[in-house]
């Protein structure tokens, strides 16, 4: 079995991702909010600095993060070229 720890820490930043979603759905989570936000940040920082070969984890993690750090969402599909 094959361990990569990029691997490990892109399935960490999903669930910090999904977390975060969860916790802006609801009122009075302003601290953990932003408490996520900065590990977030982190970890798809970490991801670009420290894996930026093969696979490109840094790129994975930005597209994983930019909706939901940035609330930018991307209609590319709709756009008429």
């Amino acid at each position: 079995m094959s361990y990569n720890r990029e691997e490990e820490v892109f399935e960490y930043l999903t669930l910090l991702v999904k977390e975060l979603e969860k916790a802006r759905t609801g009122n009075g989570h302003e601290n953990y909010t932003a408490f996520l936000h900065g590990q977030i940040h982190g970890l798809a920082m970490s991801l670009r600095l420290l894996y930026p070969g093969p696979d490109n984890w840094g790129e994975k993690a930005a597209l994983l993060v930019r909706p939901v750090i940035t609330e930018h969402r991307c209609n590319c599909d709709e756009h008429d070229g």
